[in-house]
């Protein structure tokens, strides 16, 4: 059987209770070729420990068993909480965690595989890179944030979550999912990635100054640097003059009137960095601070 039919998953649903939910982007893969795919870019071994959330009906949680030492997965709808529970029956290598991802502590796992609830992609994929010491993971998510992750500077969807999560890892494309393959059909096609830590190239001095500089100049992406800096610095209560003084001491590599969104993630280390420094001469207020 390649896949589950649209008259097999709605009886089951039925069974145990559940209405897909639109609004947070629930729908269930059917296909078990692409369940297949996906598992095995992840490389399971007897040796590992997963993570998947929102497991849903188990079409993916059924092929992560088979191979792996031990899966965990964790699913919020009580419904489908069951259905797994049910399946977890016949593999004692998986256990059932019913609740929110987003709340819930998470279990210490190598890696994580998982078709993400779309409502959450953003939450949860920062909670995993904050939380977990991961070898990867296997992740499906909506097209368009997808390519936001992988994106390179200067492209016109290049954001603050792309800085943000470039920052901590990097993102490869493995393969695509088309709605067709969901139950029911989403307005929208799918990415699955794979995602691993960064561990070389630039990294900021102190992190939380450079996460605080990013959020507050990346509310204007499409700003020159020198104008994004001056607007953020007013909103500090800052003589928005100041914006020159950070430009003039990274000068030798980013110059006032390149575009926000063109800056790779070196020139932001640089701009962190130099922001550090008027830190501790007190010419900048820390994070949380305000000069007004």
């Amino acid at each position: 059987m390649n896949s589950l039919s649209d008259l097999e998953i709605p009886a089951l649903l039925r069974k145990y209770g559940v209405k897909p939910d639109k609004r947070h982007g629930q729908s269930f893969l059917k296909n078990h070729t692409t369940a297949r795919e996906i598992v095995r870019h992840a490389g399971l071994t007897e040796s590992d420990v997963v993570l998947e959330i929102g497991g849903g009906l188990g079409i993916l949680t059924r092929y992560l068993v088979q191979p792996a030492g031990r899966v965990y997965v964790v699913e919020i709808d009580k419904g489908l909480a069951t259905a797994l529970r049910e399946l977890a029956c016949e593999y004692p290598n998986l256990t059932v965690i019913e609740g929110d991802a987003l709340r819930l502590p998470l279990p210490a796992a190598n890696k994580v595989v998982s078709n993400l609830p779309y409502s959450i992609s953003s939450e949860i994929t920062f909670r995993l890179l904050r939380e977990m010491d991961l070898d990867c993971a296997v992740l499906m998510y909506q097209r368009e944030f997808a390519e936001r992750l992988m994106v390179e500077p200067g492209s016109p969807i290049y954001s603050r979550l792309s800085v943000n999560f470039q920052y901590s890892a990097s993102a490869v494309q493995l393969m695509e999912v088309e709605p067709e393959e969901f139950y029911p059909v989403p307005a929208v096609s799918s990415l699955v990635v794979k995602v691993q830590r960064r561990s070389e190239g630039p990294f900021a001095k102190d992190e939380a100054i450079f996460h605080w500089m990013v959020r507050g100049i990346y509310s204007y992406p499409n700003k020159h640097v020198r104008r994004a800096f001056a607007i953020w610095f007013r909103t500090l209560g800052i003589d928005k003059k100041m914006a020159d003084d950070v430009l003039s001491l990274c000068s030798s590599r980013i110059p006032p009137t390149a575009k926000l969104r063109s800056l790779d993630l070196e020139s932001l280390v640089l701009l962190a960095d130099t922001i550090l420094e008027l830190v501790r001469e007190k010419r900048l207020p820390r994070p949380g601070e305000s000069q007004r």
